[in-house]
Protein backbone atom coordinates (compact mmCIF):
# COMPACT_ATOMS: atom_id res chain seq x y z
CA UNK A 1 0.00 0.00 0.00
CA UNK A 2 1.60 3.22 -1.15
CA UNK A 3 1.13 6.76 0.11
CA UNK A 4 -1.10 7.67 3.01
CA UNK A 5 -2.92 4.88 4.82
CA UNK A 6 -6.44 5.46 6.11
CA UNK A 7 -7.97 3.15 8.68
CA UNK A 8 -11.69 2.54 8.27
CA UNK A 9 -13.81 1.07 11.07
CA UNK A 10 -16.59 -0.82 9.27
CA UNK A 11 -19.58 -1.70 11.46
CA UNK A 12 -22.31 -2.35 8.87
CA UNK A 13 -22.44 -4.14 5.54
CA UNK A 14 -18.78 -3.38 4.83
CA UNK A 15 -17.74 -5.75 7.64
CA UNK A 16 -18.25 -8.56 5.14
CA UNK A 17 -14.86 -8.89 3.49
CA UNK A 18 -16.48 -10.22 0.30
CA UNK A 19 -18.63 -7.09 0.08
CA UNK A 20 -15.84 -4.67 0.96
CA UNK A 21 -13.23 -6.29 -1.29
CA UNK A 22 -15.73 -6.29 -4.19
CA UNK A 23 -15.88 -2.52 -3.75
CA UNK A 24 -12.28 -1.90 -2.69
CA UNK A 25 -10.02 -4.76 -3.87
CA UNK A 26 -6.81 -3.22 -2.52
CA UNK A 27 -8.10 -2.84 1.06
CA UNK A 28 -6.29 -4.80 3.76
CA UNK A 29 -7.90 -6.19 6.90
CA UNK A 30 -6.16 -4.87 10.01
CA UNK A 31 -8.35 -6.66 12.55
CA UNK A 32 -11.55 -6.88 14.53
CA UNK A 33 -12.18 -3.97 16.88
CA UNK A 34 -14.73 -2.52 19.23
CA UNK A 35 -15.92 1.00 19.89
CA UNK A 36 -17.16 1.68 23.41
CA UNK A 37 -19.89 4.15 24.26
CA UNK A 38 -21.82 3.55 21.04
CA UNK A 39 -24.63 1.27 19.93
CA UNK A 40 -25.50 -0.18 16.54
CA UNK A 41 -28.87 0.72 15.03
CA UNK A 42 -30.48 0.44 11.62
CA UNK A 43 -31.43 4.10 11.57
CA UNK A 44 -29.97 5.72 8.46
CA UNK A 45 -32.32 6.45 5.57
CA UNK A 46 -30.79 5.16 2.35
CA UNK A 47 -31.46 6.47 -1.13
CA UNK A 48 -33.30 3.18 -1.84
CA UNK A 49 -35.87 4.04 0.86
CA UNK A 50 -34.68 1.44 3.36
CA UNK A 51 -32.76 1.68 6.62
CA UNK A 52 -29.02 1.06 6.81
CA UNK A 53 -26.64 0.72 9.75
CA UNK A 54 -25.61 3.62 11.88
CA UNK A 55 -24.00 4.02 15.26
CA UNK A 56 -25.23 6.26 18.04
CA UNK A 57 -23.14 7.61 20.87
CA UNK A 58 -24.52 6.76 24.29
CA UNK A 59 -23.61 7.82 27.79
CA UNK A 60 -22.95 4.18 28.74
CA UNK A 61 -19.37 2.95 28.34
CA UNK A 62 -20.72 -0.62 28.52
CA UNK A 63 -22.39 -0.13 25.12
CA UNK A 64 -20.13 -1.54 22.41
CA UNK A 65 -20.16 -1.62 18.62
CA UNK A 66 -18.07 -4.34 17.03
CA UNK A 67 -16.52 -3.83 13.64
CA UNK A 68 -13.58 -4.49 11.37
CA UNK A 69 -10.69 -2.14 10.71
CA UNK A 70 -9.47 -2.01 7.12
CA UNK A 71 -6.43 -0.15 5.79
CA UNK A 72 -7.19 1.86 2.65
CA UNK A 73 -5.00 3.92 0.38
CA UNK A 74 -5.99 7.45 -0.70
CA UNK A 75 -7.75 6.22 -3.85
CA UNK A 76 -9.82 3.61 -2.03
CA UNK A 77 -10.67 6.06 0.76
CA UNK A 78 -12.01 8.44 -1.89
CA UNK A 79 -14.03 5.59 -3.45
CA UNK A 80 -15.49 4.69 -0.07
CA UNK A 81 -16.39 8.34 0.55
CA UNK A 82 -18.24 8.26 -2.76
CA UNK A 83 -20.04 4.99 -1.95
CA UNK A 84 -21.13 6.17 1.47
CA UNK A 85 -22.24 9.48 0.05
CA UNK A 86 -23.43 12.68 1.63
CA UNK A 87 -25.73 10.89 4.08
CA UNK A 88 -22.79 9.99 6.31
CA UNK A 89 -20.14 12.11 7.96
CA UNK A 90 -16.66 10.59 7.98
CA UNK A 91 -15.82 10.71 11.69
CA UNK A 92 -12.61 9.83 13.50
CA UNK A 93 -12.95 7.39 16.40
CA UNK A 94 -10.55 5.42 18.57
CA UNK A 95 -11.23 1.69 18.57
CA UNK A 96 -9.73 -1.15 20.57
CA UNK A 97 -8.34 -3.97 18.46
CA UNK A 98 -9.15 -7.53 19.52
CA UNK A 99 -5.44 -8.31 19.09
CA UNK A 100 -4.60 -5.57 21.60
CA UNK A 101 -4.00 -1.86 21.50
CA UNK A 102 -5.94 1.04 20.08
CA UNK A 103 -6.05 2.61 16.65
CA UNK A 104 -7.50 5.84 15.35
CA UNK A 105 -9.86 5.08 12.47
CA UNK A 106 -12.54 6.74 10.41
CA UNK A 107 -16.10 5.50 10.33
CA UNK A 108 -19.23 6.81 8.69
CA UNK A 109 -21.91 8.15 11.05
CA UNK A 110 -25.22 9.06 9.47
CA UNK A 111 -26.47 12.61 9.36
CA UNK A 112 -29.93 11.51 8.13
CA UNK A 113 -31.95 9.55 10.69
CA UNK A 114 -35.21 7.62 10.51
CA UNK A 115 -37.45 5.83 12.96
CA UNK A 116 -40.05 4.05 10.82
CA UNK A 117 -38.26 2.42 7.88
CA UNK A 118 -36.76 -1.07 8.10
CA UNK A 119 -33.70 -2.43 6.31
CA UNK A 120 -34.04 -4.82 3.40
CA UNK A 121 -33.51 -8.48 4.28
CA UNK A 122 -30.46 -8.70 2.01
CA UNK A 123 -28.82 -5.76 3.78
CA UNK A 124 -29.27 -7.37 7.21
CA UNK A 125 -27.74 -10.51 5.70
CA UNK A 126 -24.64 -8.54 4.62
CA UNK A 127 -24.23 -7.23 8.18
CA UNK A 128 -24.84 -10.66 9.72
CA UNK A 129 -22.41 -12.42 7.35
CA UNK A 130 -19.71 -9.89 8.23
CA UNK A 131 -20.30 -10.26 11.97
CA UNK A 132 -20.29 -14.06 11.67
CA UNK A 133 -17.16 -14.04 9.52
CA UNK A 134 -15.25 -12.12 12.18
CA UNK A 135 -16.53 -14.17 15.12
CA UNK A 136 -18.40 -11.47 17.02
CA UNK A 137 -19.96 -12.41 20.37
CA UNK A 138 -23.02 -14.66 20.18
CA UNK A 139 -25.32 -12.06 21.74
CA UNK A 140 -24.23 -9.45 19.17
CA UNK A 141 -24.80 -11.91 16.31
CA UNK A 142 -28.27 -12.71 17.67
CA UNK A 143 -29.21 -9.01 17.81
CA UNK A 144 -28.26 -8.54 14.17
CA UNK A 145 -30.00 -11.74 13.05
CA UNK A 146 -33.18 -10.74 14.90
CA UNK A 147 -33.29 -7.29 13.28
CA UNK A 148 -36.71 -6.75 11.69
CA UNK A 149 -36.48 -6.27 7.94
CA UNK A 150 -38.59 -6.09 4.79
CA UNK A 151 -38.32 -7.97 1.54
CA UNK A 152 -36.95 -5.84 -1.27
CA UNK A 153 -39.61 -5.61 -4.01
CA UNK A 154 -36.78 -5.30 -6.52
CA UNK A 155 -35.82 -8.98 -6.60
CA UNK A 156 -32.97 -8.32 -9.05
CA UNK A 157 -31.31 -5.93 -6.60
CA UNK A 158 -31.42 -8.58 -3.87
CA UNK A 159 -30.01 -11.19 -6.25
CA UNK A 160 -27.22 -8.83 -7.31
CA UNK A 161 -26.40 -7.87 -3.72
CA UNK A 162 -26.18 -11.46 -2.50
CA UNK A 163 -24.42 -12.87 -5.58
CA UNK A 164 -21.01 -12.17 -4.01
CA UNK A 165 -21.61 -15.08 -1.62
CA UNK A 166 -22.24 -17.62 -4.38
CA UNK A 167 -19.32 -16.92 -6.72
Amino acid sequence: MKGITFYNFAFGSNMSSLRLFARLPQAKKVGVAQLSGFELKFSMLSTDGSAKCNIHQTSNTQDVVFGVVYALDEHEQALLDEVEGARYDRTEVTVQLRSGGYVSAYCYIANTFITTQLPFDWYVQHVYVGALEHHFPTSYLARIKEQASVIDRQAQRKETELSIYTK
